[in-house]
């Protein structure tokens, strides 16, 4: 796994559970959505709310509750409101039960 960097191992990170997670200098959100695991910036790119600590996550959206931002985890889609950023995502990489981050594509 050249360059991935182990996190979590999929014990540790239930069906609807987020953490949060430091790779390649980052602090980074791991979400689990039906067994599905996503990384996502950690911050909210708005206001800086550590959406690990204080986010809510209803299905596959992640809400923000400082300034009622929405993102899509499958993708880092902004949902709400338009027009403003996404949250950056990461490649995940899963092998014999732990989940490991790699490099942002530049």
């Amino acid at each position: 796994m050249a360059g991935f960097v182990p996190v979590l191992t999929t014990p540790e990170l239930g069906p609807g559970e987020m953490r949060e997670v430091h790779a390649h200098g980052r602090d980074l959100l791991l979400v689990n959505v039906g067994q599905t695991y996503y990384a996502l910036d950690a911050r909210c790119p708005d206001d800086g709310t550590n959406l690990a600590r204080e986010g809510r996550l209803t299905g596959t959206v992640l809400l923000c509750p400082r300034d009622d931002s929405a993102f899509e985890v499958r993708t880092g889609e902004r949902l709400a409101p338009a027009g403003r950023a996404p949250l950056g995502g990461d490649a995940l990489r899963g092998e014999e039960n732990t989940i490991a981050v790699g490099p942002r594509p530049r």
